[in-house]
């Protein structure tokens, strides 16, 4: 019985070693700056809503009658719907330009 030499290239059926190609503009300086541009914007949004949180909190600890505390507690949510609203549509705008960061450009043959 004859068995074939394994060579470093040869891979087992399982494919382990077979990585699939990444393309350079994932990492290219603007793809990476778009992505820091998202952490710091959902950051910002995120500091944003605790200071309203603390903000609300306070003016429920000092309100003196229940329709005071419907007010606050439907200014805290107005603000929060738009708010969530405003963070979805630049979520969005820079999730496009950070997928537009990593097209690679087009090849001229």
């Amino acid at each position: 019985m004859t068995s074939k030499p394994k060579t470093p290239g040869a891979k087992g059926a399982a494919g382990l070693g077979a990585f699939p190609t990444i393309p350079g503009a994932w990492f290219s300086n603007e793809a990476v700056e778009r992505w820091g541009d998202i952490g710091a914007e959902f950051m910002e949004f995120l500091s944003a809503r605790i200071h309203e949180d603390v903000k609300t909190q306070q003016a429920i600890l000092h309100c003196k009658d229940p329709a005071e505390l419907r007010k606050i507690q439907e200014d805290f949510l107005q603000t929060a719907v738009d708010q969530y609203a405003a963070q979805a549509g630049r979520m969005t705008e820079l999730t496009n330009a950070f997928l537009a960061s990593m097209m690679l450009p087009p090849v001229d043959d």
